[in-house]
């Protein structure tokens, strides 16, 4: 059994912190609203962090051996991001005795870039891909890191058939790159089972997927029964993330694949 210490108890972080819980592991979550403590699932012991301040004495003797998640998306739109990469920071000052130090990433590392991607190829050359990628850097400087660059989240409350905009979509010749939740938790939980051992440090998540965008969200709109978007030209370049090396010499199989499976 470890100890797991979640930094963003959200969408993400609250279904991982359960999964963990249920799986057997100690977990304790954060949140910056300590009246948003209070809807915190049961299965996760709160913590409050308003993501400026040095740790209290609670979360600091928590820390040594310690299981360290940042499931702290990044407000980009606010500040540029800036916010985010100093709360980061603040918490790799702070968390050098934790065990391990896990950051929930994104493959918008990979923004503007075309074609093939893997874990090689970043950053891209758009202004969310920087972000991302120094966020990343930033995490790297701790002594035992992992980095999963997650596809597009889907699951509970989070159907595909809701990502499109105003009824349009661009792009319906592009793959599509998502990745659900659940499979996201079960990943996590098998890198704590097996301590990090053989698991790479830099990771893509993303669900073994061929259709293309016109394929997956007419299908997953009719599903919903939802309007079919209107499908325009792209204005980005398509790129399809290689997420081989999640499932090389892990074992791993992701379980919400197809469009069936992703839209559950």
């Amino acid at each position: 059994m470890a100890t797991v210490l979640i930094f963003g108890c959200g969408w993400l972080g609250s279904q991982l912190g359960v999964a963990l819980a249920e799986a057997g592991h100690r977990v304790y979550g954060s949140r910056r609203s300590e009246q948003n403590l209070l809807t915190l699932p049961p299965q996760i012991q709160p913590l409050w962090w308003d993501g400026l301040s040095l740790f209290d004495g609670a979360i600091q003797a928590l820390l040594p051996d310690s299981w360290v998640i940042l499931a702290m998306p990044p407000a980009a739109q606010r500040d540029g991001g800036s916010a985010y990469l100093e709360s980061l920071q603040l918490i790799l000052s702070q968390s050098s005795r934790a065990k391990r130090l896990v950051l929930c990433s994104s493959t918008g590392v990979y923004a503007g870039l075309a074609g093939h991607v893997n874990e090689s190829a970043a950053p891209g050359p758009e202004p969310r891909a920087a972000l991302l990628w120094q966020a990343e850097q930033l995490v790297r400087q701790h002594p035992a890191p992992y980095i999963l660059r997650l596809a597009g989240l889907v699951g509970p409350g989070r159907h595909p058939a809701s990502f499109t905009r105003h009824g349009v979509m661009a792009g319906p010749e592009q793959p599509v790159n998502l990745v659900h939740s659940h499979d996201v938790c079960r990943w996590v939980c098998q890198l704590l089972t097996a301590s990090g051992h053989g698991f790479p440090q830099v990771v893509n998540l993303s669900a073994p997927l061929t259709a293309t965008k016109a394929e997956f969200y007419t299908a997953a709109c009719v599903q919903a029964a939802v309007a079919v978007p209107q499908f325009v030209a792209a204005v980005e370049p398509g790129r399809t993330v290689d997420a081989s090396l999640s499932q090389r010499d892990t074992g791993f199989v992701y379980r919400h694949h197809g469009i069936s499976g992703l839209c559950s």
